[in-house]
């Protein structure tokens, strides 16, 4: 009886989890989808575009590219993100108190590399600007730059160093034994730890969306269910990433083409 009880209560510690990391998924959609139907339905004169000359970049407009790239950052990962904290969470219940790991600062580091790369990612936005690489409702302009993104993308698929990060997102029990430590500390270096090897498996494709259009919300879904696929389908590994990885190459073949 007290087995079943400890067991339903993991089970609803778990779904709870789950449900408050899916509202933050749902929400961020949401805002993003809000933002590309004003894009698509505001006079010119009413909406906010980022300008085309880096010159011409104010705090607010970098302000406003690095929030819709963080918005952008969180309804992508925080689904794959998802099942780690869950795991966390059923491996603390064995433990005491004292030797848990603190998942909210797990979550915090976690999400504290994607805003570094969300940073990264503004700056090349603001340099593609400069070059008029896209338009102001940031879209690509050239096919020769959409083309080589995608190529690009599709070569780091076969890397050793994307294997090697993609391994270590699909077996995180081995990691979270090795290198979990307690309390907030151990939870925030966890969590920056496994969003360091997460941003390592995910940077190219997050890049495609410039060859695809920044606010392209369909093309967001395809690429996370793209990483989400070669995350958790069962099965080995190498065939969903190569499939990605040969898919991206002749896309972006056919676009020079």
């Amino acid at each position: 009886m007290a087995a079943s009880a400890k067991i339903s209560k993991g089970t609803v510690q778990g779904l709870l989890i789950a449900a408050g990391l899916g509202a933050a998924t749902i929400a961020a959609w949401w805002a993003l989808y809000q933002q590309q139907v004003a894009m698509n339905s505001l006079p010119m004169d009413r909406m906010w575009m980022p300008p085309t000359g880096t010159w011409r970049w104010s705090l607010t407009d970098f302000g406003l590219t690095g929030a819709m790239w963080l918005i952008m950052m969180l309804a992508m990962m925080l689904p794959v993100v998802t099942p780690m904290a869950v795991l966390i969470a059923r491996i603390d219940r064995s433990r005491r108190s004292d030797a848990r790991i603190n998942l909210s600062a797990f979550l915090l580091g976690y999400i504290a590399l994607w805003m570094g790369f969300g940073i990264i990612v503004t700056l090349l936005q603001w340099q593609f600007h400069g070059f008029n690489w896209l338009t102001p409702m940031m879209d690509s302009r050239s096919s020769i730059v959409s083309g080589a993104i995608l190529i690009v993308s599709g070569i780091y698929q076969f890397t050793p160093w994307k294997t090697a990060c993609l391994n270590h997102c699909r077996t995180p029990m081995g990691f979270l034994l090795t290198h979990g430590r307690p309390g907030w500390r151990g939870g925030w270096r966890l969590g920056l730890h496994h969003g360091l090897y997460c941003v390592g498996c995910c940077w190219a494709e997050m890049l495609v969306m410039f060859a695809v259009g920044v606010m392209n919300v369909l093309w967001m879904g395809v690429i996370t269910l793209a990483i989400l696929a070669e995350r958790y389908v069962p099965g080995p590994q190498e065939s969903v990433r190569k499939l990605i990885g040969l898919g991206l190459i002749a896309w972006g073949c056919a676009l020079w083409l």
